[in-house]
């Protein structure tokens, strides 16, 4: 099989029968676990070939029987092999639950018969399936145990109660790798390095030289961006000439420390990671975490237009749903998802937080809340809940609803940063700054034992600065616009010019041109680069020289909209912002259009739309010029972007021909700030 291994992960192989073929002709001269290797390897490869065949021939394999299930999603023949052998009902449960059928699973391991082999592992999977259905469930004693009743702690009580049973009972805990591998994988899900920290110490004083040991040091150091130390002891595994004989997880690994690798650099190429994705999945064809490298590769790699109709097919729709979102199409992502929810809570769940997201992107929070549905019982999942009900909550501006929301969630998952971040987003536009910075302080403290060094001050951290600080500023303004939306009172024209400009620096990759693309459909259409942007700035303005020294391309897009607005009008709109539908009507009887922002309820400069001339622009520009001037390290977003507009707007607000739009409006036409492939590099500005 090895051979085949190669020849697949070279190229796709011109006739996929061929190899099941092989194994059919040549299976009365194979013995039995020769014929389980290379029936496996086929399944595992998702090539085509006979298992009734094979299990004709071995009508006792359960192993066989459980192929079935993989290739097939079918359980009766491993129903039949295990009625007959009378063992391994856990293998029968779990081949349910994979098919989404938890009433089946429950009634595979109803009765155990005391005599079975297998019947110390069958009671085991019955209390895990239990306890992942929120229902009672009986811990048998056992290698398992342990484990098990860890698992029914996070699932009843929440990560810190977990983190507290660990904490007290890590000495008399079993030094099972699979114990202590399974509390870092949870650990890291909930976001809390130190707990991870100290469950890899003990793995590794337990186990220092098992694989799991090596494994779990290198999704650490991943997670934890010290990529140099996670290839390094890739490497020292060998075989690092032949890909085709690595696992699964050694791929996904390698893909991990490509993509930090690439992204460190000012203008990545995300080519090789394609690559290596696909050929990949040609040997793990049915691996999720492969599937959804993939699709990582593919929205960094790949022409957008081409991906967006290829996940119309993808065989996961929850996957293909959460990737057409980060192409800025919610409408299809709401199509790829199915109507009905899964029977198993936890994709239930998934499913009904996909359909919500969706709809929230869409610009529709009131469905958005509707579909969430209520909250799961199990506290992690809850907790997942609570993050997208406070972020539907605060876009409609119930903060009442999501201060409580997040509080109930923070109770029992404390770590998760999203968690903090919303919370102190809530906090700011409730005008409550000291707990916005209470929150803030436990993110950084979180992210610090992520990171091991401090992550240092961002947008967040200075307007809650400023709400702090007895000096009127950005803060204050924008709690203005948290607090009511100005009202429009049209003007009897409509004196914005009909047209669009973006700016843009590098390479443009496909998401760029999409973008292009479709704003190009709907106006006239400028591109501007530095060069071009210099120029204009030199014949129009005395901004060239300031445009020259600014350090990053950020800045200097924020510097020459201004200019271009003040001058000319038009649209001006960022091609990460990617429209879905005309906006005409939001320039008509207007002079300017603004977007208040979900996040801190600042004015967005991703999209501007203004009449030539306005005052606004050019006492805006003329302050930001100033600001620029006075500092060698400019921070966009608070010296030349949505800090320095939202003063100033707030100001204008109610003015005759003053337009706002709230994020939701915005996002029924626009998809906003989509993630596109730059953002990863160095070089994007936060």
């Amino acid at each position: 099989m090895k051979t085949l291994a190669q020849d697949l992960w070279t190229a796709p192989l011109p006739d996929p029968d061929a190899p099941g073929r092989d194994l059919s002709e040549r299976l009365n001269g194979l013995s039995y676990d020769d014929a389980l290797a290379e029936a496996v390897t086929l399944v595992r490869m998702a090539l085509p070939l006979d298992l009734r065949a094979l299990q004709a021939r071995w009508p006792g394999s359960i192993d066989l029987a459980r192929l079935s299930v993989e290739a097939e999603n079918d359980a009766e023949p491993l129903a039949r092999a295990v009625e007959r052998a009378n063992r391994r009902r856990a293998a029968l449960g779990w081949a349910y639950w994979s098919l989404d059928d938890p009433d089946r699973a429950l009634a595979a391991l109803a009765r155990l018969d005391p005599a079975s082999p297998s019947v110390s592992g069958d009671m085991a999977a019955r209390a895990e399936i239990h306890i992942l259905l929120d229902l009672p469930a009986d811990i048998p004693p056992g290698p398992q145990a342990a484990r098990l009743s860890l698992l029914q702690s996070w699932r009843r009580e929440g990560a810190s109660a977990l983190a507290r049973r660990v904490g007290l009972e890590a000495p008399a805990l079993p030094a099972a790798p699979g114990l202590w591998s399974w509390l870092i994988d949870t650990f890291v899900a909930e976001r809390d390095f130190d707990s991870a920290g100290a469950a890899y110490a003990q793995l590794a004083a337990r186990h220092p030289d098992h694989p799991a040991t090596r494994s779990q040091r290198i999704r650490l150091a991943l997670e934890q961006g010290r990529t140099a130390e996670a290839r390094h002891l890739l490497d020292a595994q060998g075989e690092t000439d032949a890909p085709w004989r690595w696992s699964a997880q050694r791929h996904v690994q390698h893909m991990r420390c490509l993509l930090d690798t690439l992204s460190a650099g000012p203008q990545p190429d995300y080519a090789p990671v394609l690559d290596h994705a696909t050929r990949a999945l040609r040997l793990f064809a049915r691996n999720r975490v492969l599937q959804g490298l993939h699709l990582q590769a593919r929205e960094l790699a790949d022409d957008w237009g081409q991906l967006s109709k290829d996940l119309a097919t993808h065989p996961d729709p929850r996957m293909a749903a959460r990737s057409l979102l980060r192409l800025g199409l919610p409408e299809a992502a709401l199509a790829r998802l199915p109507l009905a929810d899964p029977a198993l809570p936890d994709d239930a769940l998934r499913t009904r937080l996909r359909r919500a997201e969706a709809l929230l992107r869409a610009g529709r929070p009131d469905a958005a809340a509707q579909a969430l549905g209520p909250a799961p019982v199990a506290a992690p999942m809850a907790a997942e809940h609570g993050y997208w009900l406070a972020e539907i909550a605060a876009a409609t501006r119930d903060l009442t609803l999501a201060r409580d929301t997040l509080s109930r969630a923070l109770d029992t998952s404390p770590t998760r940063m999203g968690l903090r971040l919303s919370a102190a987003r809530v906090a700011f536009l409730s005008g409550d700054a000291e707990g916005a910075k209470a929150q803030l302080d436990a993110f950084r403290s979180l992210k610090t034992a992520e990171l091991g060094a401090d992550p240092g001050d961002d947008l967040r951290d200075r307007i809650v600065a400023d709400a702090l600080s007895a000096t009127p500023g950005p803060a204050q303004a924008a709690l203005g616009f948290a607090r009511a939306i100005p009202g429009f009172t049209p003007l009897s024209h409509s004196p914005i010019p009909p047209r669009v400009a973006h700016y843009w620096e590098g390479p443009r990759s496909s998401a760029v041109e999409r973008s292009l693309a479709a704003w190009g459909a709907l106006y006239p259409q400028r591109l501007f680069d530095a060069k071009s942007a210099r120029d204009w700035l030199a014949t129009n303005t005395a901004l060239a020289p300031l445009f020259d020294r600014l350090p990053d391309p950020a800045t200097r897009a924020d510097l020459f909209r201004l200019a271009l607005l003040t001058t000319e009008g038009g649209i001006f709109v960022d091609l990460d912002e990617y429209p879905r539908a005309d906006i005409a009507d939001w320039l008509d009887h207007a002079r300017l259009v603004m977007v208040i922002e979900e996040g801190h309820a600042t004015i967005a400069n991703n999209f501007l739309a203004a009449e030539p001339g306005l005052p606004f622009f050019a006492t805006l520009r003329d302050r930001v010029a100033a600001s620029l001037h006075a500092t060698d390290t400019p921070y966009p977003w608070w010296h030349s972007g949505p800090a320095q507009i939202t003063q100033d707007a707030a100001k204008i607000a109610g003015a005759p021909g003053i337009r706002f739009l709230t994020q939701p409006d915005y996002e029924t036409r626009i998809a906003t700030n989509l993630p596109f492939p730059h953002k990863r590099s160095a070089a994007h500005w936060r």
